[in-house]
């Protein structure tokens, strides 16, 4: 069907039999496909000139994203659409581990037990981009944080499209006027010295209602920009840049993204917190180094902090 919904964009009636010459299908095919797009839901105008598609509704489905990326990426090869999960991490896990190629995306609607960093819950309600995808660079497993970074400036990029200036929270975090709007969570499967694969997971405040206790702290861009947002749009633009960086990154390692991270680190010359999770750590924030650790200045000396949660520092 995604061929097909790629012909049907077009905007133009286009006949069934222009179509099965197209897809080297018949005339009958052509038209169990339509039928099977508007049993989807897909407002599809049948007449003399054939069919044309009426977008009168912002569908969000695999066969849309497959349609309305422009060309084949590797880090987005299978998708993989669910209206409910448990959590999108889980599933592709479960992929990896069956042996699935790199390039695999679970997407859901709705996640019941979504999570991030350190296990915490992550509210997944309808409207908002949760999604996880599957990774295999030839990486040694204490470089697999680079690519938190990496997915980082990809999200900045595209939220860059919609003309809001979004910051970088090391290590895994994307901010807007001080509020969450998205997060990423990076698991691996690894031996001593090479990472077999990592799973990347990315929640992305998008179109959905933020319940009342996070919206101080979190915000969605629907909110921002005080229209409804095309989450195919996005989620494609966030493919398409990321796919840039990850081919960049496999070359030349992060080094040379350090500059474009460390220009949009938010409270960079700060005074910052980092909770390691065995210690606080108080400094200036004096961004990362080429290795994605966090450099702060203490009164004593510099210190290089590979993880840990990270907070303004107020007296």
């Amino acid at each position: 069907m995604t061929k097909i919904l790629k012909i049907l964009h077009s905007n133009n009636y286009i006949s069934g039999n222009e179509i099965g010459t197209m897809l080297s299908i018949s005339r009958a095919a052509v038209h169990k496909k339509i039928k099977n797009l508007k049993q989807i839901g897909y407002n599809i105008k049948s007449c003399a000139k054939g069919y044309k598609l009426i977008k009168d509704k912002i569908f969000f489905n695999e066969y849309e994203i497959e349609s309305r990326l422009n060309k084949n990426l590797s880090v987005c090869k299978i998708i993989k659409y669910y209206k409910e999960l448990p959590s999108t991490q889980t599933t592709v896990k479960m992929l990896a581990q069956k042996g699935f190629d790199e390039g695999t995306v679970v997407i859901a609607e709705k996640q019941t037990t979504g999570y991030g960093r350190i296990k915490r819950v992550w509210n997944s309600n309808n409207g908002g981009l949760w999604f996880s995808v599957l990774l295999k660079p030839l990486l040694h497993p204490e470089e697999s944080a680079k690519l938190a970074l990496l997915l980082s400036i990809a999200l900045k990029k595209t939220f860059d499209f919609y003309n809001v200036d979004s910051k970088i929270k090391w290590p895994n975090d994307i901010l807007i006027n001080n509020k969450k709007i998205a997060g990423i969570i990076i698991e691996m499967s690894a031996e001593q010295d090479i990472v077999n694969w990592i799973v990347a997971g990315i929640g992305i405040n998008v179109n959905n209602e933020l319940p009342k206790d996070l919206k101080k702290i979190s915000i969605s861009l629907k909110e921002i920009i005080n229209k409804e947002i095309d989450r195919t749009e996005f989620i494609c633009k966030f493919f398409t840049n990321f796919e840039k960086l990850y081919t960049s990154f496999k070359k030349e390692d992060f080094k040379q993204f350090l500059k474009e991270y460390n220009d949009n680190l938010l409270y960079k010359n700060k005074c910052v917190t980092v909770d390691t999770g065995y210690n606080t750590i108080t400094g200036i924030n004096l961004g990362i180094d080429e290795n994605g650790m966090l450099i702060l200045n203490t009164k004593n000396e510099l210190k290089k902090i590979m993880s840990g949660t990270l907070r303004e520092y107020k007296k």
